[in-house]
Formats: C-alpha cells, sequence, structure tokens
C-alpha cells in the first residue's frame, strides 16, 4: 500500500511539474508576442509607409483589448475552469498575433493587436491561478514570481531576437513564427494541465496538496452566480490593490516606452541603448521570484508594497540626473522593485476573502482540515465568492483596474516632454507611482 501511495505521489509531482512547464512556456510566448510588434516596427512603417502614429494606435488596440476584458476573462474563468480560459486565451492571442503577419493594411493590423490584447486578457489570470496551485508546494508567491519573470524572458527574447529574425525572413513571417509558437504553447497546455472539473466532494484530489489551493472539494449544485462576480468587482481591498498596482504599471510602462528615445537624446549609442533598454526586464527575472519567495515567509503585504513603492519612484526620479551610471542604476533598480510589486499585489489579490481581509495560507489551511474532519456538507458554509474559481477573478479585476487606470500616464508624459522636458516627465512619473502606491495602504486590511 505503502509502494502504491509512493508511485501516485510521483505521479502527481510528474504532472505538476509538466502543468508549471508549460504554464511558463507559454507565458515566455505571450511576452514575446507582447514586445516583439515594437522591436520590428520600423520595418512595418516603411512597408506601410506611415508614421509613428500607427505604432500609438497599434498600442492603444492591445491595451484596450487587454484591459477591457480582464473582467469578462475573469468571469468566464470562474463559470467554467481557470484551464479552459487560459487555453482559449493563449490560442486567441496566438492565432491573432499569425494573422498580424497577414496583414493588408494598417487597420487590419491594428484590430489584430485589439484580438491579441483580448486573448492576453484571457490566458492571465488564469495562468497565475493555475501556476500557484500546480507550482512550488507552499511557495505560491515563489510561483507567481516565476511566471512574472517568464513574461520579462519573453520581453527580451521579443525585444532583440525578433528584429533580428525580421531582419532576415521579414516581418511578416516573423510574427507567423511568433504566433505559431504560441499555438504550439496552448497544445502544451491541453495536453499538460488536468482538467479541475471533475474533482468530487469527499474523493480523492488528483491535483495539488489541499494546503495552497483550499475549498476544492465544491458541491456540483452550487453553481456560479453573478451576484457573487459582483461582490468580487465591489470588494474595497481589491480596487485599493488595483489602485497600488496603478502606480507601478504606470512606472514601468512610461519606462519601457520611453527610455529609448529619451537615452538617444542623450546622445547615447543605439547598441548601448539597446543594452540599457533591457536591464529592467533582466532584472524582474531575478527579483520577481525573489520578493515573492520572501513575501512567501513574511506574508507583510504593506511593508513589502511601501518598500516597493518608495524604491520605484526614487528610481524614476533617477533618470532625470544626465549620469550614465545614476541612469543605468536608476533602470535596474526600476526592474527590481517592480517585478517584486507585480508578484505581491497578485499573491495578495488571489488571497483576499469576500469579506475583503487578507488570509494567510495558514488560516486557509485550518479551514481545508476542518473541512476533511466534518463532513462534506460544511463546504457550504463558505460564501461562493471565497471559493478558489473566484481567484481568477480577483486577479484580473486588480489587473484591469491597473491596466485601464494607467492609459492617461503615456499620454501626459509626452505632453510634459514636449512642453518642458524630459526631467520634468520622469519627476511627474515618479509622483504618480508614490501617489497611487502609497495612499491605498493605510486602507489595506
Amino acid at each position: 500500500m505503502k509502494v502504491r501511495r509512493n508511485n501516485r505521489n510521483k505521479r502527481l509531482l510528474s504532472s505538476e511539474a509538466e502543468a508549471s512547464l508549460s504554464l511558463i512556456v507559454a507565458r515566455i510566448v505571450y511576452g514575446i508576442n507582447w514586445f516583439n510588434i515594437s522591436s520590428i516596427f520600423p520595418l512595418i512603417v516603411l512597408e506601410f509607409n506611415t508614421d509613428v502614429s500607427l505604432l500609438g494606435s497599434i498600442s492603444a488596440s492591445f491595451f484596450i483589448g487587454i484591459g477591457l476584458f480582464q473582467i469578462p476573462a475573469g468571469i468566464f474563468a470562474a463559470r467554467f475552469n481557470p484551464s479552459v480560459s487560459a487555453v482559449l486565451g493563449i490560442t486567441i492571442a496566438s492565432a491573432a498575433a499569425l494573422l498580424s503577419g497577414l496583414s493588408a493594411s494598417p487597420l487590419e493590423l491594428i484590430l489584430l493587436r485589439f484580438m491579441v490584447g483580448l486573448g492576453m486578457a484571457f490566458f492571465f489570470s488564469s495562468a497565475i491561478i493555475l501556476i500557484a496551485r500546480y507550482g512550488k508546494r507552499g511557495s505560491p508567491g515563489f510561483s507567481i514570481g516565476i511566471m512574472n519573470a517568464a513574461h520579462s524572458m519573453g520581453g527580451i527574447i521579443g525585444i532583440f531576437g525578433w528584429i533580428v529574425i525580421a531582419q532576415i525572413v521579414g516581418w511578416r513571417i516573423s510574427l507567423i513564427v511568433s504566433g505559431a509558437l504560441g499555438l504550439g504553447t496552448a497544445l502544451f497546455m491541453i495536453i499538460t494541465i488536468p482538467d479541475t472539473r471533475n474533482i468530487r466532494v469527499g474523493g480523492s484530489i488528483e491535483t495539488r496538496n489541499k494546503k495552497d489551493y483550499p475549498y476544492q472539494q465544491i458541491r456540483k449544485e452550487q453553481k456560479f452566480k453573478i451576484f457573487d462576480a459582483l461582490r468580487i468587482l465591489s470588494n474595497r481591498t481589491l480596487i485599493y490593490l488595483g489602485v497600488v498596482l496603478i502606480g507601478i504599471q504606470s512606472a514601468w510602462a512610461t519606462e519601457l516606452t520611453f527610455l529609448v528615445i529619451y537615452l538617444r537624446s542623450l546622445g547615447f549609442s543605439s547598441e548601448l541603448v539597446g543594452v540599457i533598454a533591457s536591464l529592467p526586464l533582466i532584472t524582474a527575472i531575478f527579483s520577481a521570484p525573489l520578493i515573492g519567495r520572501f513575501y512567501d515567509k513574511t506574508r507583510d503585504m504593506s511593508k513589502m508594497l511601501i518598500i516597493c513603492g518608495v524604491g520605484t519612484s526614487l528610481a524614476i526620479v533617477g533618470l532625470s540626473v544626465h549620469n550614465l551610471y545614476l541612469i543605468i542604476a536608476s533602470v535596474i533598480l526600476t526592474g527590481f522593485f517592480s517585478g517584486g510589486a507585480f508578484t505581491v499585489v497578485y499573491e495578495t489579490a488571489r488571497t483576499v476573502s469576500a469579506e475583503g481581509v487578507l488570509t494567510s495560507r495558514k488560516s486557509r489551511d485550518t479551514s481545508i482540515s476542518n473541512t476533511d474532519k466534518s463532513n462534506s456538507d460544511n463546504i457550504k458554509n463558505y460564501l461562493p465568492s471565497d471559493w478558489p474559481y473566484f481567484d481568477t477573478l480577483r486577479i484580473a479585476w486588480v489587473n484591469g483596474l491597473s491596466l485601464i487606470g494607467v492609459l492617461w500616464t503615456p499620454i501626459v508624459f509626452s505632453h510634459i516632454v514636449k512642453e518642458a522636458s524630459y526631467d520634468m516627465a520622469w519627476i511627474f512619473s515618479a509622483a504618480v507611482t508614490a501617489l497611487f502606491v502609497l495612499t491605498p495602504i493605510k486602507f489595506l486590511k
């Protein structure tokens, strides 16, 4: 009997490792399809005989798609299954990226980038929940950090790798390749991620250990209700977390959008600019899982977000000083603190109860332990919005708030550059980050 149990545990560990790997690979390709369009844009301009305004339209349509569909994606995952949502999302995003290589006009390219954003909205929050379930045992924060690191890695590949591919085979073929890679990861996910809809009340759970993903024993007669979703969307704690993330998203998006052109205006060579511009993504690869692991141990959300918020703000201010070494240090620190802040916010949102209280894994462990000791009827005592399939909607809501809330910052930043200077614009960006991160902290329970 013991040998049989050990064999089953080995199979479960192997299944979890395969599921985690497929999610990480999909997230890397997700990052490639997010960033590669900007790296090959000069080639697109030449073919369509247009100007930089097309890049603005492409970027806007993408962020509108990924921002507006966060909530529908979260509700879809809650109603059905995060596995289904993640696979559907990466399929839509990848297919749209592939078709972008076949676009006959700028308008088609703009519409397809909207579809890429829509698909990524369905993938993101569900993938975060799945990696927390199948990733490193006892360390959901670390696992979420790995997913954020994978996104940064994909961004580096998309920025540097795709310009090389595009110069060899053309920008159209390069987009077809990235889209095809994404479709391949969708197939990989279908093969490796268990279908969690077949969990039986009182039966064995052939997925994660129950301590990291509680309340999995759900009654079949308990159905999804839209009222429960509305409770999530009106949850003040999640709204405050979304406001915090606006500040981090603002710094992250502004730096990645304007850093290259800013450094070029200071007279640095293209080669050096490319290296410096990649440093935030490179740093985030290491900081996201590192800070996520530290957060798993401390669970001190307020202190972690204050440190990350202040660190990010000071780093952005450093960009206003025209000193190469200080700029490099500022860029590295922005990636370090931003990558950590994203991880802390997503893991915190995942553990917010229906009443807006931040719960610890210890309390969840106790809850599920008590459920095991009693009969399965005790499960009905849990509020519907505490059930795990609402974790996806929590993260989607927080991420959607930040993506929509940050749309105005690049516009204001560019206006300040035009009317004043880059120095004032960086100081403005730092102030926005500090304001949005630090103000809501005192309201978080």
